[in-house]
C-alpha cells in the first residue's frame, strides 16, 4: 500500500512553490466534463417520460462524477514543501479508499531520494541510481507546461544542494 497524504504543514513545511497541470489541459478537460454533464442531462430530460427516473439518476451521477473531476484536475500535481517534495498519483494507479475525495492526496518523497523523471515525465525515479535501486513512482507530470517541469527541476535541484551544504 501507497503511503498517501495530504498536504500539513507541520509535517512538511511551508509549501515554497506549487505545480499545476497547463492552463489549456485544465480549460480543455474542464470543457469536456461539461459537456458530458450537459448532454446526460439533456438526454434525461428528452427521455423522462418513456423511463420514469431512471434517467434523472444517470444523469445526476454523470454530473457528480464530472465534478469530482474537473476539481481533480484543478488540483496541484506536486508540492515542493520545505521538507519534502509532496507528488500527485496518477488516480488509475490509486487504491479507491483515497481517491473518492475532494482533498488532494500526495506521496511524500524526500528531496534527497529524488534521482530524475522519465523522458516523457510520467515517472519520478527514487532512490539510489545503482543497479536495482531505482523505484519508477508514476506521477502526473506530463502535462505540466515545459516551463513548469524545468521550474519543478530546479526546485528539486536547489532543495537537494541545500540538503547537501546543511549535512
Amino acid at each position: 500500500m501507497i503511503a498517501l497524504d495530504t498536504y500539513k504543514e507541520k509535517l512538511y513545511g511551508k509549501i515554497l512553490w506549487e505545480c499545476y497541470r497547463s492552463k489549456l489541459y485544465i480549460i480543455f478537460l474542464s470543457l469536456i466534463y461539461v459537456l458530458i454533464s450537459a448532454g446526460a442531462v439533456v438526454f434525461a430530460i428528452s427521455h423522462d417520460m418513456n423511463h420514469g427516473i431512471i434517467f434523472y439518476v444517470i444523469a445526476a451521477v454523470v454530473v457528480a462524477c464530472s465534478l469530482w473531476r474537473i476539481n481533480r484536475v484543478h488540483n496541484p500535481v506536486a508540492l515542493i514543501c520545505e521538507k519534502k517534495l509532496l507528488v500527485a498519483m496518477p488516480w488509475s494507479f490509486i487504491n479507491s479508499v483515497y481517491h473518492i475525495s475532494f482533498r488532494a492526496f500526495y506521496m511524500p518523497v524526500e528531496y534527497n531520494e529524488v534521482a530524475g523523471v522519465s523522458h516523457n515525465w510520467s515517472q519520478l525515479y527514487i532512490g539510489a541510481r545503482i543497479t536495482g535501486g531505482l523505484v519508477a513512482l508514476p506521477v502526473q507530470l506530463s502535462y505540466v507546461s515545459v516551463g513548469d517541469k524545468a521550474d519543478f527541476q530546479s526546485w528539486v535541484e536547489r532543495k537537494q544542494e541545500e540538503l547537501i551544504e546543511n549535512t
